[in-house]
Order: C-alpha cells, then sequence, then structure tokens
C-alpha cells in the first residue's frame, strides 16, 4: 500500500497536473477538456488511473509532495523547438459509493489547469472496493479527448497492489486498444517487483509497449532544502501580485492559487520553490482568469473582459491597457528572478546528489520512462544528452531573458547629459565591465569594475550594494577616437548589450545605458586610469 503511495505519488504526479476528486469543488475541471485545442505546438498528454482503495492514503501523501518538481520535469520537454501543451486526466478506481460506476470515476478530464490538479489532489481520500485495471483502462481510452496526431505523446500511468487481471474486461484487449490509439500503457506496481510480476503487471505493460516498475511504498519524498529557497519563495509572493483578475470565477481562481502556495509549502519551503519554479513555465498559463496572460493571447480582451476587479472599474481602455502592461513587465521580471534562482537551486541539489550518491525512486523510474518514450516521439529535454549534453547550458532561455529585456532596455538609454547627472546623485553607480587591463588603463571617473565573464550572484552582490541600486553602464562603443583603451567591437556584439542582459537576468532592474557614441577628447568626460595624462 505504502509502495503504491510511492509508486503513485511519483506517477501520479507524472501525470500530476490532472487529479481532480472533489465533486463539490467551487470550480469545474471537467468542463475544461482542452484536448484538441490547436496552438501549433505539440501535445503530451497524461492520464493517471489512481488506485484509491482502504490502504492508498500514503500514496496520496506522496503525490501531493512530489506533483510539482515532477510538472517541472515535464515542463523541460521540447519539440521542434517549441514548448509542448501538458494535459492530464486522472482517474480514481478501487473505490466505492454511490458516485462510483464499476468502482471507479473520471476526476477530470484533460486539462492544463495545474491549480485545479493541485487542490482536488489535496481532497482527495481512500475507500476501498475491487480493482479493475482492465477496465478502467478500457474507460480512460473511450471518455478522454486522447489528440489523433501520432506525433504526440500520449500516456497511461496506472498504479495499483492488487492482480491485474480483475474484473470483466481483460487487461489483455484494454493494452490492444490502446496500442490502436497511440497510447502507451505503463504499470507501476507497489509491492515487491517479484509480486508485481506475479500478478501481471509487468505483463500488462510490455502488452501495451510501455515500461513496468515497482515501487517501496515506504520510501518518504526527501527535501534537500537550499540557500536559495527562502528568497525564491518571497519573489513567488511578489508573484502572485501580478495577476489580475476578471470574470465571474476569476477572484475564485486567484484565491486558489494562493491556496495551492500554502499546500505546497505545507510540505517545505523546498516544496514551494519547486511550485514556483513551474510558474514560470510556460505550462503554466493563467488566461482563462487573468488578464495579464489573457492580454499576451488576445489584444482584444480588454473590451471584451468583464467583472473586473475593483482598482480597474471605471477605467478607460487605455489605462486598463497601462495597468496590464505594467504588470505584464513586473512578472517578467519577477519570473526571470526565480528562474536564474531556480537554476542554482538545481545546481546546488545536482551537487548535493552527487555527494551523496543517488537515490533509487519512482520519481526517476517514471521520467526515465517518459524521456525514452517521448524521445521517441521527437521530443527532447533541455539540459540532457539530447540538446547540450551534460552542460548546465540553457540557449532558448537565453533567447526568451534577451526578448524579454528588449522594450526594458529601449527605455533604458540615456544620453551623455542625463548620464552624467545621474551619476552624481547617491545611490547610484558606474559599472565597468570590460577587462581588467581596459579598465586599469582608462575608465570614467568613479566607476567600479567587474568583469563580465566574471559575473555571479555573489559577486554582484560585492560590488552592487543592492538589487536596487541604480547602475550606469558603458562600454568602449561608447568612447570615440581612442584605439588603445577603448577598442570598438561589431554593434551586435557591444558589451553593453550582454551586460544589460545579464543585470536583468541577476535580478537588477534599475539599470541605465548610455546612449551616445562620444569622442575621448569630450570636455564633460572625466577619466582615471594609469594611461590618463
Amino acid at each position: 500500500m505504502q509502495k503504491l503511495k510511492i509508486a503513485i505519488g511519483m506517477l501520479f504526479v507524472l501525470s500530476t497536473l490532472s487529479m481532480t476528486v472533489n465533486t463539490n469543488s467551487a470550480i469545474d475541471v471537467k468542463a475544461e477538456n482542452t484536448a484538441n485545442t490547436d496552438d501549433g505546438n505539440a501535445v503530451i498528454q497524461l492520464a493517471l488511473l489512481l488506485d484509491t482503495s482502504g490502504s492508498m492514503s500514503g500514496l496520496i501523501e506522496q503525490t501531493k509532495s512530489q506533483l510539482w518538481k515532477i510538472a517541472n520535469e515535464l515542463s523541460t520537454f521540447q519539440k521542434n523547438g517549441q514548448t509542448p501543451r501538458l494535459q492530464i486526466a486522472l482517474y480514481e478506481y478501487g473505490a466505492s459509493g454511490p458516485m462510483y460506476n464499476g468502482y471507479m470515476r473520471q476526476i477530470s478530464g484533460f486539462t492544463t489547469d495545474m491549480d485545479k490538479i493541485s487542490e482536488e489532489l489535496f481532497a482527495l481520500h481512500t475507500s476501498g472496493s475491487q480493482e479493475y485495471c482492465g477496465m478502467v483502462i478500457q474507460r480512460s481510452l473511450d471518455e478522454l479527448e486522447w489528440t489523433n496526431n501520432t506525433g504526440n505523446l500520449h500516456v497511461i500511468y496506472i498504479a495499483g497492489n492488487e492482480s491485474f487481471a480483475q474484473g470483466k474486461v481483460s487487461y489483455q484487449s484494454a493494452t490492444e486498444a490502446a496500442r490502436a490509439k497511440d497510447v502507451i500503457v505503463n504499470t507501476i506496481f507497489c509491492g515487491a517487483s517479484e509480486q508485481g510480476i506475479a500478478l501481471q503487471w509487468k505483463d500488462g505493460a510490455i502488452s501495451a509497449g510501455g515500461n513496468y516498475a515497482s515501487i517501496d511504498h515506504n520510501q518518504k519524498t526527501v527535501y534537500v532544502e537550499t540557500p536559495f529557497d527562502k528568497q525564491i519563495a518571497e519573489l513567488n509572493q511578489k508573484l502572485n501580485t501580478t495577476y489580475i483578475s476578471y470574470g465571474k470565477e476569476g477572484k475564485r481562481y486567484m484565491d486558489n492559487q494562493v491556496a495551492q502556495d500554502n499546500n505546497a509549502a505545507n510540505y517545505s519551503i523546498a516544496n514551494m520553490a519547486e511550485r514556483a519554479k513551474f510558474k514560470t513555465s510556460k505550462n503554466y498559463s493563467s488566461e482563462k482568469w487573468d488578464l495579464v496572460d489573457a492580454y499576451r493571447k488576445d489584444k482584444k480582451i480588454i473590451t471584451k473582459a468583464k467583472d473586473l476587479p475593483e482598482e480597474l472599474q471605471g477605467k478607460s481602455e487605455q489605462e486598463i491597457e497601462a495597468a496590464i502592461q505594467q504588470k505584464a513587465e513586473e512578472r517578467s521580471d519577477i519570473q526571470q528572478q526565480i528562474r536564474l534562482l531556480s537554476q542554482q537551486r538545481t545546481a546546488y541539489i545536482t551537487q548535493k546528489s552527487t555527494e551523496n550518491g543517488e537515490v533509487s525512486s519512482l520519481e526517476n523510474s517514471i521520467l526515465e520512462s517518459v524521456k525514452k518514450q517521448a524521445q521517441r516521439k521527437g521530443f527532447v529535454v533541455q539540459g540532457t544528452a539530447s540538446t547540450l549534453g551534460k552542460a548546465n547550458i540553457d540557449y532558448p532561455g537565453f533567447v526568451q531573458l534577451s526578448n524579454d529585456v528588449q522594450q526594458y532596455r529601449q527605455q533604458r538609454l540615456v544620453n551623455l547629459k542625463d548620464f552624467l547627472k545621474m551619476s552624481e546623485e547617491p545611490g547610484t553607480i558606474i559599472l565597468d565591465t570590460r577587462s581588467k587591463a581596459a579598465y586599469d588603463g582608462k575608465h570614467l571617473k568613479g566607476a567600479v569594475h567587474l568583469n563580465l565573464s566574471d559575473f555571479t550572484e555573489d559577486k554582484l552582490a560585492k560590488v552592487i550594494p543592492s538589487k536596487d541600486t541604480r547602475i550606469l553602464i558603458y562600454c568602449n562603443n561608447n568612447i570615440a577616437n581612442d584605439p588603445i583603451s577603448f577598442v570598438g567591437k561589431s554593434m551586435p556584439l557591444a558589451l553593453n548589450i550582454p551586460t544589460f542582459v545579464n543585470l536583468y537576468g541577476y535580478g537588477y532592474k534599475n539599470i541605465y545605458e548610455m546612449a551616445n557614441l562620444v569622442p575621448v577628447e569630450h570636455p564633460d568626460l572625466v577619466f582615471e586610469g594609469a594611461l590618463v595624462e
């Protein structure tokens, strides 16, 4: 049972995104089947079939505690350079009561609403009855809206601990039907592997072209807390302030967002950090209730949206649009800070895992199977051998960051007069990121130095008092007529560009860049350094 707990914990987490069990919930997930929405992106559809018979409470706890970590892993998948849409569906079987047909029921059809999945997961409870694996597989094939595109990934994970052959619908006929629909069925037995094989769980997986796994249900979720968790959690609270609800259900969705933050945090601050990371991914979209996401998809939402929050009521369309754009800029900035901290957090955890040795877990076995099955469909995982090997490099992330910075930077270009005026005001520094030799030779008076190649969170913190400090930047391409101290570069490769992007990426928001090309002889320029006469 406990084995099922962990097995389904990770398994369910895998299909984590789609759990919903409370029939009296305020927001109806069943009405939100988005399986056949076509936005040009590939789709990953995961259906989790979860045994909720009497002894499965431990399994549910595992699922709650590992949901966001698994969701983050799934969000690293890409196909044709795009992040696929992630849809999760959830069934429970082996339960009893008037709402169950054949001791099972669909809790959620395919949905992209991860907050709702989390809500329903925390509402799950166990009962006890018959566990019919073949029947629940067949039901999920018949009732769910699987896409017809064989380039998409269609996966079922079923977890339990009784005989796989129970019930009137044979697992052989169900798995044959799955193959016909291009659906892979993976099985997870909660107990000893040999026992699962004897109870035909392995045969069920093989017959459906899937993977068989067994897990120790007594295994507890281990949280690796890092020095970055607290700051990520604080940024998550700021992130929530960038949402603008609209529509009849908008306020409920917004409240649920906070409720699921709290559910995650109740396990540990590390779990909260995992959820915050997911909230920066493309698979966390709130366009059905948040004006910022909705506006990004459809600018006309301003004229359509009803039931606006009090602070926007009575405002003109122009004023509403300005408020949305401001929140969008704030959100982009906060999300980028969370992403960067999450990268450092991941590196920290990886190092700890290397030091302590990897522990076999349901999470590892499930993600392994999904990655292999996804790769056969042409999906790749960022940061793995299929893309960049073992290097901790994210070029698509850099491109996204550069795009995020573009509009912000355009508003922060200042002429020489304003640049020099600001440099004299308190709380302002001039940052020179050229080589140490170039800086030592000649630099603007009062400028501090940190070579761009040395940028790290710690080194920047030592040079710049706070992330709110006003930072003025310049480079060789701002100073003309000095081929020794200020050697110009090709314009697209000017040092100011990567300096601006890196500062922004590390969370420094108060940046200004000199926009002029000024002759070194300009009377307003004052230099320091060994080459200054």
